[in-house]
C-alpha cells in the first residue's frame, strides 16, 4: 500500500520508464532507468510529478549500486582502467 500519492506516481513513472526502454529495444539497467527518469523529470511541467520522478531517480540509485556512478562521475574516471573482476593484467 502506498503511504502517499507521490509514491504511487513514482511507481507509475518507473513503470513508464521501463516500458519506454523496452519499446525502444534499449538495454534495461539501473543506469539506463535512472537516466530515463532524469530525462522525464527534466521535461516535466507538473510539480508533483516532477518531484515524484526525482524521488524515483533517488530510489533507483539507492537500490542499484552501479547507478551510483551517476552521482559521482569521477568514480567512473578512477575505475575505467581497471580490469574486469577475475582477470589479471600483465
Amino acid at each position: 500500500m502506498y503511504r502517499n500519492k507521490s509514491e504511487k506516481i513514482m511507481d507509475i513513472a518507473i513503470g513508464e520508464a521501463v516500458a519506454g526502454l523496452l519499446s525502444e529495444n534499449a538495454p534495461v539497467s539501473g543506469t539506463t532507468l535512472a537516466v530515463r527518469l532524469m530525462e522525464m523529470a527534466a521535461g516535466e511541467t507538473r510539480p508533483e510529478r516532477a518531484e515524484a520522478l526525482r524521488m524515483a531517480v533517488n530510489e533507483v540509485i539507492a537500490a542499484l549500486p552501479a547507478t551510483r556512478l551517476l552521482l559521482n562521475p569521477e568514480l567512473l574516471f578512477l575505475t575505467e582502467d581497471r580490469p574486469p573482476p577475475g582477470t589479471r593484467q600483465h
